[in-house]
């Protein structure tokens, strides 16, 4: 009988816990895809959409926005790059693609981007490491400029270890550019503190709220039983936890960690609501009705 009763117990406990997450369909806003011959593992495990797909139904993923990177100079392959996710978004409905340019490829790089809208696409991936270029170039801001005009969002990389002032360019790129939306990845990672400069911008008139960011890399990494995690869940919610979104960094962490990265953070259900799917419903909102 005593045995029966502690069985009880755990249930009532498992369920409860179960209970205290959310539980409904989750948008990854950061996947990263291979999508040319030799690529698959180069970010440490495979990578292919066929090493994805599988992964998102058990993980409750009803979307995930794939990600390619564009190199500089070769626009024959950042327009092969872009197509593949095009072709994979087609047949699988619930993939975002999220195409790549190179601002030095100026011109070439801003008819790409309004081809690409015009098929669809409303977020592009810019890698300021990976890709080698300075936040400040005045490259970057004319892309932002060309981005606002097409209603695009971007999606930066928002930490590198060889440029310490990247976040801080990343915010004022943001300011100076009211009418783009800018994701920044990773939260600006280590240097996720310098955030909280948007909680005084956000006293002022000119601040338009166009500047989102997404947990992927620091919740696994800094969170959970980190000693920054209560730091990380203050600057979030001080910021507002309606500008926050979900991502994984596939493959470099997979969708359970992660996931179970975000549920450590100490959230209550309603926000990781916001954080894992209403969030990234609002923002695609907003690119494809700030057109009208």
């Amino acid at each position: 009988m005593k045995s029966l009763i502690c069985v009880l117990f755990l249930c009532q406990a498992l369920i409860a816990n179960a209970q205290s997450h959310y539980q409904g369909p989750i948008i990854d806003m950061h996947v990263h895809v291979a999508v040319l011959p030799g690529e698959s593992g180069n970010l440490g495990a495979p990578n292919t959409i066929l090493d994805i797909l599988p992964l998102l139904q058990p993980n409750h993923m009803s979307n995930a926005g794939i990600i390619t990177i564009a190199h500089a100079g070769n626009m024959t392959e950042t327009r092969s790059r872009n197509d593949s996710l095009l072709r994979l978004h087609e047949l699988l409905p619930q993939l975002i693609p999220i195409c790549s340019v190179h601002p030095m490829d100026t011109t070439a790089a801003w008819e790409e981007m309004a081809r690409l809208k015009s098929k669809g696409v409303d977020i592009l991936k810019l890698h300021p490491s990976a890709q080698h270029f300075d936040v400040a170039a005045p490259q970057v801001a004319a892309l932002a400029e060309k981005a606002g005009d097409l209603h695009m969002a971007l999606l930066f990389d928002s930490y590198s270890p060889e440029d310490a002032n990247e976040l801080g360019k990343l915010m004022m790129l943001a300011i100076n550019h009211p009418n783009t939306q800018f994701i920044l990845a990773h939260m600006g990672f280590v240097h996720f503190k310098e955030l909280l400069a948007i909680q005084a911008w956000k006293r002022y008139a000119w601040y338009k709220n166009n500047i989102w960011m997404d947990v992927s890399a620091i919740a696994p990494i800094m969170g959970g039983n980190s000693p920054f995690t209560a730091q990380i869940r203050w600057v979030i919610r001080q910021i507002g936890v309606s500008q926050f979104l979900y991502g994984s960094d596939f493959p470099l962490f997979t969708f359970k960690e992660s996931i179970a990265a975000v549920r450590r953070m100490g959230f209550t259900p309603a926000e990781e609501q916001k954080i894992f799917h209403d969030n990234a419903l609002r923002l695609m909102y907003l690119t494809k009705t700030s057109q009208k």
